[in-house]
């Protein structure tokens, strides 16, 4: 893998660790994230890095633990895509989940990079019955 793809590994571990430090050293100052609609969030969202720690943060209350498998990933110029597979074990119920059992997502996650930063991400998230 390349140079791009490892930086996407070094964000999914430091979200994988509770880790926001290392989440936030593979972003741009100026980054944007979208998370497009999905069954967690019906109108999507879209984050600078302000909303986006005060949302990890909340997270932690949410979630035990989680992790990512990175089932594809592809990279050019200042570009990458991962298929990955996440399973988060809640902390609270959720829907018909209780606390302790994993929701499952199936996601595509595509990044735009700047000296290899992330300075854009878009989020596609399936999740499974919940």
């Amino acid at each position: 893998m390349g140079k791009l793809i490892d930086v996407v590994r070094a964000y999914l571990k430091g979200i994988e660790q509770g880790n926001l430090e290392a989440v936030l050293s593979c972003y741009a100052p100026d980054a944007v994230q979208v998370e497009w609609p999905n069954r967690l969030k019906s109108k999507g969202d879209r984050r600078a890095i302000g909303q986006l720690s005060a949302d990890f943060e909340k997270g932690k209350g949410l979630l035990a633990k989680q992790s990512y498998e990175i089932l594809h990933a592809v990279e050019s110029e200042g570009y990458a895509v991962v298929e990955v597979l996440w399973t988060g074990t809640l902390a609270v119920a959720v829907g018909k989940l209780a606390a302790g059992a994993d929701m499952v997502a199936h996601s595509s996650i595509a990044f735009d990079f700047k000296d290899e930063l992330i300075i854009s991400q878009r989020n596609y998230d399936c999740f499974e019955e919940f």
